[in-house]
């Protein structure tokens, strides 16, 4: 996916005075319903309005393919290029609330978070097969290290895949670590999951220190239904 993959760059703000980093930022909204189909054409049509009211420099959707927390969910997704930005929207947006009434879906909103954008990567793809996994450590920046090192170690062995990470802000996620492992096609994920039985990739991961319990993994399709890039 063209945004999903690509996040925001960091931009510089004042904060008291003090030069601050900005922040990217995932609003990930987990719905449930018996008509995917349905939902996602209304999503397609209404991503790029509502991004725009936003001042979302993405949106999208992705759908589980294999373990999904209930079957029927699905994850409508947007990215914002600070925390700013992203607290800046309200649910009271006319224009947002026009397209949502547009909506002949029946659906059920089962959670609505925020996701610190620790990772980013680059694609020029509006669409991609992922494989997600949640984790709580107690040694967050060894793990994003880890993370990194074994997305580069997969490129250099010929895996054409790449790995994003996200941490909750909100929620019962608040805390946890997302890693997407991401590709082109579902072949090519599948060939960089089958790695994980070689004993290099082993290694990688026994150099973290610290505890990490693993919480929930799924994989799912994502596509981009709009994006600020040109």
């Amino acid at each position: 996916m063209k945004q999903l993959l690509t996040a925001c760059l960091a931009a510089a703000t004042l904060l008291a005075s003090v030069p601050t980093k900005a922040e990217p930022v995932m609003n990930l909204i987990t719905i449930n319903t018996q008509d995917a189909a349905g939902y996602a054409a209304w999503a397609k049509a209404s991503a790029p309005i509502i991004a725009k009211a936003n001042n979302a420099t993405a949106m999208g959707l992705c759908s589980p393919t294999a373990g999904p927390e209930m079957m029927g969910d699905h994850y409508l997704w947007s990215f914002f290029d600070s925390q700013e930005t992203a607290w800046g929207n309200s649910g009271m947006n006319p224009v947002v609330a026009a397209e949502i009434a547009k909506m002949n879906v029946e659906r059920t909103v089962r959670t609505w978070d925020n996701w610190r954008i620790a990772k980013a990567v680059e694609s020029t793809s509006d669409r991609g097969y992922f494989y997600n996994i949640r984790v709580r450590t107690d040694n967050m920046a060894g793990y994003l290290k880890a993370v990194a090192n074994l997305e580069a170690e997969l490129n250099e062995r010929g895996h054409p895949v790449n790995i994003q990470a996200f941490v909750g802000d909100t929620g019962t996620t608040a805390g946890s670590v997302m890693v997407s492992l991401g590709a082109a096609d579902g072949p090519t994920l599948g060939r960089a999951m089958d790695a994980r039985t070689e004993p290099w990739f082993g290694k990688i991961l026994s150099k973290l220190e610290g505890e990490r319990v693993y919480e929930h993994g799924f994989a799912m399709i994502c596509e981009t239904y709009y994006s600020a890039a040109p």
